[in-house]
């Protein structure tokens, strides 16, 4: 199974110039936990999530419409998928990176979609007899949940 099995094709985006208040908004409206991030010619260059705005609101004592989300992101690597990865390997690199959420790109890294563990666990729920391909099973799907979790 590939990722754009899974995947969600209609995403909430924010660009480097919005500000954490409308990324905030966003979400909000959205009923979603994170935005992928896009710069000028719409290539992912990060993901901003709720926890990110709480905790940069915490410690930054500013006010979120003075920070841009290209601020946040600047520093921190983005991991992607694209989507005829093999849903095993996303997994993989979910769990072995602690994310909750990749953002799916194409060759040229324009945003075509996002992958969520909640994607890959209503698949597994889904599929037949429990598993999402024959070497991913949900309880691994369960296992990487947990991982992410855990580590926040």
């Amino acid at each position: 199974m590939n990722v754009t099995d899974v995947m969600q094709r209609s995403v909430r985006i924010c660009d480097t110039n919005t500000t954490l208040e409308k990324a905030g908004l966003s979400m909000w409206d959205g009923d979603c936990g994170a935005l992928p991030v896009v710069d000028e010619s719409g290539r992912a260059v990060g993901i901003v999530t709720d926890r990110d705005i709480a905790m940069t609101a915490a410690l930054n004592h500013k006010p979120l419409w003075e920070m841009k989300c290209g601020e946040l992101v600047g520093s921190r690597p983005l991991y992607t998928c694209q989507a005829d990865d093999d849903v095993k390997q996303a997994v993989k690199t979910m769990w072995a990176q602690r994310v909750r959420r990749l953002p799916v790109i194409d060759g040229e890294g324009e945003l075509v979609g996002i992958l969520s563990m909640d994607d890959i666990v209503a698949s597994a729920e889904r599929g037949s007899r429990g598993r999402l391909t024959p070497d991913l099973s949900y309880d691994d799907a369960m296992n990487a949940l947990k991982a992410v979790v855990h580590h926040h």
